[in-house]
């Protein structure tokens, strides 16, 4: 309730916005840092129409498969289908070994069940190595499409 002796002087009222935008701009950011991405789609890949093979003696073959339970991790075979599993640091550190004698190209090989964010993830580890050209492997067309 005002008061007469209020009213006389001039008020210098107003809102003070800068706290409520800094709390939304958090608010923000934080919603941005924990929402979880939507991954792993199914991608169904063509077959192959166009394109110019690689030599498989000049290049570096990692191989992706499911996982044998259903929900877990996608497993990575350094080799062209057989070979040991790795981890995404053993992964780098074969390229680059690979790389040092002269294999400059890696051909990634996925099986159709393994999700799209996890090809993905492996070709972001491999690209971590400079020099590295990085290939997705397709079937090869036979016949009319």
């Amino acid at each position: 309730m005002l008061l007469r002796r209020d009213m006389d002087h001039d008020r210098d009222e107003h809102i003070d916005m800068t706290p409520m935008v800094d709390v939304v701009f958090q608010l923000m950011t934080f919603m941005l840092f924990t929402v979880q991405m939507s991954g792993g789609e199914k991608v169904d890949v063509p077959r192959a129409r166009h394109g110019v093979g690689i030599e498989e003696s000049s290049a570096t073959f990692l191989t992706l498969i499911p996982s044998a339970t259903p929900g877990g991790e996608v497993r990575v075979l350094l080799g062209h289908g057989e070979g040991p599993e790795g981890s995404l640091e053993q992964v780098r550190k074969y390229v680059s070994d690979n790389m040092k004698e002269g294999h400059t190209r890696v051909i990634l090989q996925a099986d159709g069940e393994v999700p799209h964010g996890e090809v993905l993830k492996v070709a972001g580890a491999v690209a971590q190595v400079e020099g590295i050209t990085v290939h997705v492997g397709v079937q090869e067309a036979k016949g009319n499409p």
